[in-house]
């Protein structure tokens, strides 16, 4: 439940920067979270920020880290040091070496920006534009978050911020003021395997994976759907002898309705005998302007995902008064769905360019001719079409779409994603596509596990489209698009 915010000077002297950490971490506290103080540590030019509430997060000197590591990493604050396993984001530095860390999935971002006097590091955009002084619109990151609901592939509101990529170390140094940056290859590779010989494998690994993840330091919660990914963490973790608390969202008349993810989820924690609350999400009655900010301010405007929260974040707001430092959420990579062409491929995973959908001269306006698929997410020679899905959805979707719906909850409480451990994910590379697509193979593995209850056919919320339609957000959108902003960002064929 916090943001990391780091900066470093090129020489010494000015304001202390942990004071100037300080109030960026007040100025970019979501509004309805209460105050909470800051962990602020500060060497001879530089000074990290972990902002609170603190929850779950981790910090050591010039070290923090947000999220949960897998196994033991005694020496994790150390610059140098083997980067952890887990889902997280990491900043360390000795006063001499500086480094931002990603974990092997790329669920959490850290964005950077380097100028000629100072090195800017966080877990918030928003962060780093006021350090920075202001907005440098960054046009490709406009013209991808139209056509895909995110940035792209690469890309940051500020021109001069970059994205951290997955399994990736950045180190600065800090006296020859330069930046080294190493990131892992992403191949699949499938190899043949007998199907009981790969769930047996599969079943080792994932076991291991996320009985190795401590959930015992801080109080983490388990959000439970009718769905196999977080029944799957719930029986391991009760293997292993943990009883997390369970929730389930939604609206209250979903609790009663059968073959819904409340109903189900209800019966699956009764049937472990945990206790399990049942917290509302009803729309909030607020304006949608409101909303949006309330949304913007937690998010960054790193996802156009605002459906799940339109209670205007009261929900995840309250987890830290109700003393939960973290969640464990059932992201997973296990394979996607059936496609038949590259093009469906990338967009199954949300890689839509402006071009796939509109004429190339109108997208090519609208994007001022900065919008392009970058080399590494063409599929390869050689690379069958479900490796390439499931390549994008590891390379894209996870790092990219699903880091982002981690942004919108970071401000509110610590995320874990132990179905993401490296070695989990490693090995899926290997499967072979038929024991991918779909998730067939992890399927069987999640119903052999389950107890004999029924899998949901039906979300606990309500429809993901009608509220867009309603006579309040359709006047609000008609006077955005009215406006002088939406009149230097957008042609006119697109604002009436």
């Amino acid at each position: 439940m916090s943001n990391l915010i780091y900066a470093c000077r090129r020489e010494g002297g000015g304001a202390p920067l942990g004071t100037i950490l300080a109030r960026v971490a007040d100025r970019i506290r979501p509004p309805q979270l209460a105050a909470h103080p800051h962990q602020i540590a500060e060497g001879a030019r530089e000074a990290l920020c972990l902002t609170g509430p603190v929850g779950a997060a981790r910090m050591s000197d010039l070290a923090a880290h947000l999220g949960a590591f897998a196994g033991e990493w005694k020496d994790w604050h150390l610059a140098g040091s083997p980067v952890p396993d887990g889902t997280f984001a990491l900043i360390r530095s000795n006063g001499v070496i500086t480094e931002l860390c990603s974990d092997f999935a790329g669920s959490r971002t850290l964005w950077y920006a380097m100028t000629e006097t100072h090195f800017f590091a966080s877990t918030s955009q928003r962060a780093l534009v006021v350090l920075l002084g202001g907005l440098e619109l960054n046009r490709p990151a406009f013209a991808w978050f139209l056509s895909s609901g995110t940035l792209g592939p690469t890309d940051a509101w500020d021109a001069r911020v970059r994205r951290l990529p997955r399994e990736a170390r950045l180190s600065l140094d800090q006296a020859a003021w330069t930046l080294d940056l190493h990131a892992g290859p992403l191949s699949f590779e499938p190899m043949p395997m007998k199907a009981e010989e790969c769930r047996d494998s599969l079943l080792g690994i994932l076991r291991t994976s996320v009985q190795s993840f401590d959930f015992t330091q801080a109080r983490w919660a388990l959000p439970l759907s009718g769905g196999y990914d977080c029944r799957f963490i719930l029986g391991v973790l009760v293997e292993r002898g943990l009883r997390p608390p369970t929730m389930t969202w939604g609206l209250a008349s979903s609790r009663t309705q059968p073959g819904n993810d409340a109903f189900v989820a209800d019966r699956l924690a009764a049937h472990y005998g945990l206790s399990h609350a049942y917290l509302l999400t009803e729309r909030a009655e607020e304006a949608p302007e409101q909303v949006v900010d309330r949304f913007l301010s937690a998010s960054g405007g790193t996802t156009d995902q605002l459906f799940p929260y339109l209670d205007r974040l009261r929900m995840w707001a309250g987890f830290a008064d109700q003393g939960i430092a973290g969640v464990i959420r059932g992201d997973e990579g296990f394979g996607w769905i059936p496609v038949k062409t590259e093009a469906h491929a990338r967009s199954s995973v949300g890689l839509s360019r402006l071009g796939d959908f509109m004429d190339e001269v109108e997208a090519e306006e609208i994007a001022d001719g900065t919008q392009s698929l970058p080399e590494e997410w063409k599929r390869r020679p050689e690379e069958s079409i479900p490796a390439y899905r499931d390549r994008l959805y590891h390379g894209y979707r996870i790092p990219v779409g699903l880091a982002a719906l981690n942004d919108v909850k970071a401000p509110f409480v610590e995320i874990a994603s132990p179905l993401l451990a490296r070695e989990v994910l490693a090995f899926i590379r290997r499967m072979p596509d038929a024991q991918r697509t779909d998730k067939a193979l992890f399927r069987r593995i999640a119903k052999a596990l389950s107890p004999p209850l029924p899998y949901a056919t039906m979300g606990a919320d309500d429809d993901r489209n009608g509220y867009l339609g309603s006579g309040p957000y359709t006047r609000w959108f008609k006077e955005e698009l009215s406006s002088p902003m939406a009149g230097a960002l957008l042609p006119a064929f697109l604002r009436t």
